[in-house]
C-alpha cells in the first residue's frame, strides 16, 4: 500500500491498535508512541541482542511502553542513560535498589547524575516502522533529536545500533519513499515474539 504522509501511517496505526484492543495503558493511544499488549515479553528479548549484552551503557528514551527496557538494562548491572523531560538535559542512572522509581520518568532526576559514559545502544520507541528499518514516532522529532544531541556530545557514534519494540502490527511492509534525510533507521525489531535483525528481514 502506498501511503501519502507519514501522518496517514500514524492514523492508521493507532486505529488498528485501538480498534484490535492491542493498544495498553495509557489508553487512548492517539499522538503517543503507543504501549501495546505484550510490551513486557517483548522488552525481556533485549537480552538476546548481542550488542545488549556487550553493552556497558545504553540509552532508552522515556516512552512508557519502554519502562521495562529501562528495568532490564539496571537489572543487568549497565548504566541507563536517558533524556529528562522536554529534552533539558540527559542523565545517566545506576541504581540499583530501587530500580522502578529510578525508571520513571519522575525518578530520572531524582535518581540521575549528568552524562559522561559512551553510549552503546540505543533503544527508542515507535509509532510504526518497516522491513528496511524505516521508523515513525508520534510526528514531534524528539527521537532523532535526542540522536543528534547525544552525538553532538560526543556520547554515541554513528555506528552504535538502534533497537525498537513494537506489536507486529506496527511493521509494514516499506515507507522508504516517506523517509527524510536527518531520519535515523533502526538495526532491531523487537515483538512480543521475535527479534528482527533488519539487515535479515
Amino acid at each position: 500500500m502506498i501511503y501519502k504522509s507519514k501522518q496517514e501511517i500514524r492514523r492508521k496505526i493507532w486505529q488498528t491498535l485501538e480498534d484490535e484492543n492491542i493498544a495498553d495503558f495509557p489508553r487512548p493511544c492517539f499522538d503517543r508512541i503507543p504501549n501495546f499488549v505484550g510490551s513486557k515479553e517483548a522488552s525481556e528479548k533485549i537480552k538476546e541482542i548481542p550488542e545488549f549484552k556487550k553493552a556497558k551503557c545504553v540509552f532508552c528514551a522515556p516512552d512508557f511502553v519502554l519502562k521495562r527496557i529501562r528495568e532490564i538494562v539496571l537489572e543487568e548491572g549497565k548504566i541507563l542513560a536517558v533524556a529528562l523531560p522536554h529534552m533539558t538535559g540527559f542523565v545517566e542512572i545506576t541504581e540499583k535498589k530501587k530500580i522502578k522509581e529510578a525508571t520513571s520518568i519522575g525518578g530520572f532526576k531524582k535518581y540521575g547524575k549528568p552524562l559522561q559514559t559512551k553510549i552503546d545502544l540505543f533503544v527508542q520507541g515507535s509509532v510504526a516502522v518497516d522491513e528496511f528499518g524505516n521508523r515513525l514516532g508520534k510526528g514531534t522529532g524528539y527521537g532523532d533529536k535526542e540522536w543528534y544531541c547525544l552525538y553532538e556530545k560526543g556520547v554515541i557514534s554513528p555506528n552504535v545500533k538502534i533497537v525498537t519494540i513494537v506489536h507486529d502490527k506496527q511493521i509494514l511492509d516499506d515507507f522508504s519513499y516517506l523517509a527524510e534525510p536527518t531520519d535515523r533507521k533502526v538495526n532491531y525489531i523487537i515483538t512480543p515474539k521475535y527479534v528482527y535483525s533488519v539487515a535479515n528481514l
